[in-house]
């Protein structure tokens, strides 16, 4: 270090390049008096990064303490007694031999002058700091941070501490924080009371004679005492004149909003008043925004942190006979319409984060096997734990329990920062109970206007005004895990004593979306617009106000500033929404599956369907017709059986290429005593002479899927030609859905909803009752010589309204020999035989 302050002042550094080092050092030569050629030691700290670099082998801690950098300089450069004045007293260096005239006469000094706006954050002793826009004027000749340093009440830019580059204006500028460097308090002398964050008031007036500056502090990461100045300019490699930009009220707002892990999602969605971080992923594909992982690794860049390190743990599997036995404990009560837990609790398995749960509904039923995932993180410079974040919960996939960690990560951080939710009173984690109350206390619906009506900001109508002494009922019409579609605006809206003359109620457009996709019941919007948009129907136009957020937030998203705040600084009513509600799409059946049953209901049919092809053990050969990607062949790959020959049927081949992808790697894996795996891309209602006297076939939620005459048609075809001694056919038992889907919700009157609703999917054709199962099943085992058998998975075929999947099991009487018919136009799509060991795309 003593050899780089050495080399800094030399003739040779002051006239090389464009070092942003250099530029300092011939602005300092511009100063007149005993000011000339000073460079204040927070620029030789800050600036130079071989400087920075030794301090750092030092004292990693000088990233967070740049006053210890610039104590460092100052040892190193007192070492250089013959060639460097050392000034303590007012913190800088310079050269004690002057430079050759010919190189100062040299120097460019025909820079202009220059305007630039910079934000002025005042430091309160007690309170909020004041924030307020101030203009740098840099006159030609003049020394940047000497001006700076003016604004501040200061003498010169020695005085100054200067922090680290955080944010960037909209121009692509970094901004730094400029103070005072702050002075000890008679009673402590000690150097290690600089650069610590009091641990509260009292141990903060002990220290510094100027209290600790909370919203710069938080902007750049640095401990900041006194007033400070927010600004975007400075020196670069790129010339020797000064580059700026403006730093405005909105761009400071927008910096310090982008810095917490909320602002992070919700600049990512383009909505910082309406979108909040979400508290539970649940699926990719209804995920909007950035990943959670993805979302941890920028907040831990922007605070000097090292990147998140994720272990994953995994617990044994259950058994195949201990997960079939569990069928038989489901409890009854899951049957029960009265007492029953809704499906629509959507909030994910992971007890912190499951916040929709009402506190009279029985806990939904917890994973205890599969994933689990751990995140730390550590200092970047010290590498210190700075968070051990290892949530308890299981997650079927390795991506969802890493995605999970990393958003409870970001929670967590996220309460470290101001809240930037849409009302700072609200909780943070809400049961359903509270979203009620949220809704009838804070919520203020002013009217709904017809689904023809154009969507415009409709005139504010005090007839329509509900009084909040009627305490309006919320009834939710949407269930969790539905996604929404919405377009919105968001006004702030003032008292009525601040009406003007006209009599027209002050506001300003603060936010506005024309159309921005939502998942409900994971807090990925703020709970007040939820909580009316959830009970609106498609169409419907919805105008309602909530409480003010922070202001800081409100100003960042404003598009004009200086309106804005002086509606602000009035009495303002609060934030007034415009609401359309465009479409919903229902959680998907494996959606609702996943959460109502543990295992899931998909794996219990495959378990079921498992068990009875074990029992068979004489069976060789099996078919299953509608095996999509591949499920009920993943599973007869981990067990032992009787089968020689697998076959899968599907019409989907994007389903069959999952399928193969799966069953190569299984194979990979070797533990399979099958001679032949094929999958044939056609129609299951077409017959396939390849697939006839087969030893069992199996059609696991698959005839819901075609209209009914079809259904029946599978059947015939099935038992008529290929006769296989056993089938397996499942499909959703209808009387189950008010269960699942809690029709009461949902109103009547709106058919777009009591529609989607009806099925459990939008892409079943039909849903029989237990009777209209049973009826099919019989007359086509009557018709062909079968016997059949019913049963089902998920809740009690002895209660109403019995299981969730039924099933009906045929069992072939007698074979009677048909005559064969030798067609086959089903194409094969892959195919594995392990006498050849090879594998044919």
């Amino acid at each position: 270090m003593v050899e780089r302050i050495k080399y800094i002042f030399s003739d040779e550094f002051l006239s090389s390049g464009h070092h942003p080092l250099g530029s300092h050092l011939r602005a300092t030569l511009l100063r007149d008096g005993e000011r000339h050629g000073s460079v204040p030691l927070s620029i030789i700290a800050a600036f130079d990064a071989k400087i920075n670099s030794g301090c750092k082998v030092i004292n990693p801690s000088v990233d967070q303490d740049p006053i210890l950098a610039m104590s460092y300089v100052m040892k190193a450069a007192a070492k250089l007694t013959d060639y460097i004045v050392v000034s303590p007293h007012v913190a800088s260096l310079r050269r004690k031999n002057p430079y050759p005239p010919a190189i100062v006469e040299a120097l460019d000094t025909h820079g202009e002058s220059i305007k630039v706006e910079a934000v002025y954050i005042q430091c309160a002793t007690s309170g909020e700091e004041v924030v307020d826009p101030v203009i740098l004027d840099i006159s030609s000749g003049r020394y940047y941070l000497d001006v700076i340093a003016e604004k501040l009440g200061l003498k010169d830019g020695s005085q100054l501490i200067i922090s680290r580059t955080f944010g960037k204006t909209p121009s692509g500028f970094e901004c730094r924080v400029y103070s005072a460097i702050p002075k000890l308090n008679p009673s402590d002398k000690s150097s290690k009371a600089y650069g610590k964050r009091p641990a509260d008031e009292e141990d903060q007036s002990s220290h510094f004679k100027t209290p600790w500056n909370a919203k710069a502090s938080s902007a750049c990461g640095q401990d900041i005492h006194g007033d400070a100045i927010v600004a975007a300019v400075g020196y670069s490699w790129r010339s020797n004149d000064i580059e700026h930009d403006d730093v405005t009220l909105k761009s400071f707002y927008r910096i310090c909003c982008g810095m917490s892990p909320n602002g992070i999602y919700k600049f990512s969605r383009q909505a910082l008043i309406a979108a909040t971080l979400p508290f539970s992923f649940t699926t990719k594909s209804n995920w909007r925004g950035p990943l959670p992982r993805e979302m941890l690794s920028i907040f831990c860049r922007q605070q000097q942190l090292a990147e998140p390190v994720f272990t994953i743990s995994t617990s044994p599997v259950k058994p195949l006979s201990e997960t079939l036995r569990s069928f038989k404990k489901l409890k009854d009560s899951e049957s029960n319409d009265g007492n029953n837990q809704c499906v629509n609790e959507y909030a994910g398995s992971d007890d912190s984060f499951n916040h929709y749960n009402s506190k009279d509904e029985e806990e939904l039923p917890v994973l205890e096997s599969g994933y689990r995932c751990g995140v730390k993180i550590l200092s970047k410079s010290l590498q210190d734990l700075v968070l051990d974040c290892s949530p308890g919960s299981f997650y079927e996939k390795e991506s969802h329990a890493i995605q999970n960690a990393a958003l409870k990560a970001l929670t967590w951080f996220g309460s470290l920062f101001d809240d930037l939710d849409a009302d700072p009173e609200q909780p943070r984690c809400y049961t359903k109970g509270e979203l009620n109350w949220m809704f009838t206390r804070n919520v203020m619906i002013k009217g709904k206007f017809p689904s023809s009506k154009r969507y415009e900001e409709p005139a504010y109508d005090e007839s329509k005004t509900m009084d909040m002494d009627r305490k309006p009922k919320r009834v939710q019409t949407i269930p969790n895990g539905s996604l929404v579609s919405i377009s919105y605006s968001v006004s702030v809206e003032v008292e009525a004593d601040f009406w003007g003359r006209t009599g027209k109620c002050l506001r300003e457009l603060i936010e506005s979306n024309e159309e921005i996709e939502f998942e409900v019941g994971v807090g990925s919007m703020n709970p007040h617009l939820e909580s009316v948009v959830t009970q609106m129907s498609v169409g419907q136009y919805a105008c309602f106000i909530t409480n003010m957020p922070a202001e800081g937030l409100v100003l960042a998203d404003a598009n004009d500033t200086a309106r804005t705040r002086s509606l602000l600084s009035k009495l303002a009513a609060g934030l007034e929404y415009n609401v359309h509600l465009l479409g919903v799409k229902g959680p998907t059946e494996k959606r609702v599956e996943s959460v109502f049953f543990k295992p899931q209901l998909s794996k219990q049919r495959v378990g079921y369907a498992v068990k009875l092809i074990k029992e068979s053990s004489a069976a060789s050969t099996l078919v299953d017709f509608g095996c999509g990607s591949g499920s009920l062949l993943e599973s007869l790959l981990e067990v032992p059986t009787s089968l020689q020959t697998i076959v899968g049927v599907d019409i989907s081949e994007k389903a069959l290429a999952r399928a193969a992808k799966m069953v190569d790697s299984k194979l990979n894996k070797g533990a399979c005593n099958l001679k032949t795996i094929r999958l044939y891309d056609g129609s299951i209602l077409e017959f396939d002479s390849r697939l006839h006297g087969i030893d069992i076939a199996t059609c696991l939620e698959v005839i819901e899927r075609m209209e009914e005459d079809e259904a029946f048609q599978f059947g015939k075809t099935v038992l008529t030609l290929s006769r296989p001694k056993l089938l397996i056919v499942s499909t959703p038992n209808y009387e189950y859905n008010k269960i699942l889907h809690k029709s009461s919700l949902y109103h009547s009157k709106d058919k777009s909803i009591s529609q989607r609703s009806k099925f459990r999917s939008h892409e079943h054709k039909f849903e029989w009752t237990r009777a209209q199962f049973n009826h099919w099943a019989s007359k086509l085992a009557k018709s062909h010589n079968y016997s059949v058998e019913f049963s089902g998975v998920g809740g009690s075929g002895n209660v109403d309204p019995g299981f969730a999947s039924q099933i009906a099991v045929f069992k072939r009487k007698s074979f009677t020999e048909v005559k064969k018919v030798s067609t086959q136009p089903y194409k094969v799509i892959w195919e594995w035989t392990r006498a050849q060991g090879d594998k044919k795309n």
